[in-house]
Formats: structure tokens, sequence, C-alpha cells
């Protein structure tokens, strides 16, 4: 009678625990999918923002209008860190690039400090995370290459 209490007691305890490790799973992968909600750029500051989240996490990537001219900023660690903490920033100011983001242009992965913008171009901006692809913004530089003005797409 003891021994089927302590194997009844093992059972609980070990379903218990594999339910417990189940559902953490779960909520570590829908947490892993949202890097941040949106995609804003402050002229003043010259910086774009995200919230709760790393801006350069699943990538950010830029594309002139007449996509003559592409690149990207991605996060330089492991691919499913997008996490928010101190490494990942949700800030990312366009003139002075976080040790952690690399610009990936021509298919080459560049340290730079600055985002490579041409003068007088447009570029349509996305913001792309593990789940989603989302046009979010335009953002348009004057003769020196600093963002003069900014729209959001709503499509």
């Amino acid at each position: 009678m003891m021994r089927g209490k302590i194997r009844i007691t093992r059972t609980l305890v070990i379903t218990v625990f594999v339910s417990t490790l189940l559902i953490e799973f779960v909520l570590l992968f829908m947490h892993g999918c949202y890097d941040g909600d949106g995609l804003r750029f402050n002229l003043r500051e010259q910086t774009f923002s995200v919230e709760e989240g790393c801006v350069c996490g699943g990538g950010l990537n830029f594309s002139s209008e007449d996509a003559a001219d592409k690149f990207s900023v991605i996060y330089n660690k492991n691919i499913h860190a997008f996490w928010y903490d101190s490494y990942n920033p949700s800030v990312l100011d366009i003139n002075n690039l976080p040790a952690c983001c690399r610009v990936v242009l021509h298919d080459d992965t560049l340290l730079l400090h600055r985002l490579p913008l041409l003068p007088n171009t447009a570029y349509n901006v996305y913001r792309m995370s593990g789940c989603r692809r989302v046009r979010t913004l335009t953002i348009v530089t004057d003769q020196q290459g600093k963002v003069v003005h900014y729209r959001k797409n709503n499509f």
C-alpha cells in the first residue's frame, strides 16, 4: 500500500513538472516572437525607437524608393535573441550605431558608426521580426544625408 502511494506521488510530481515546462516553453516562444511594438522616428534626436524591444532585433530594412539603394541593420548576436535587455537598444541613433547592431550592405556585414543614408533620398523602412514584416514608415534625407521628414505608412 505504501508503494502505491509513492508511485502515485511520483507520477503526480513528474506530471506537474512536465506540464510546467511545457507552459514555460509556450510562453517563452510567444515572448520570443514579440520583439517590441511599432517603429517611430524622432527628427530632433535623429533616432528610431520601439517600445519594449530591440530596434534591430529582427532587422530594420531600408530601400530607396527607386530600389537602387538597399541595406539592413541587424542584431549581430544569436538570431533568436530578440528580447529586450541592456544589449538590445530600444533606441537606434542613426549617427551613433550601437555595437550590437551591424549594417548589411551588398551582402557584406559592416561595422559602421552611422547609417549609410544617401543625400536627397527617400527610404522605405521596414521593421522585420520573427513574426512579421511590416512597412512602417518612409524617411527623406537632405543634401547632407540628415533625415528631414518622415511619414507613417498605414497599409
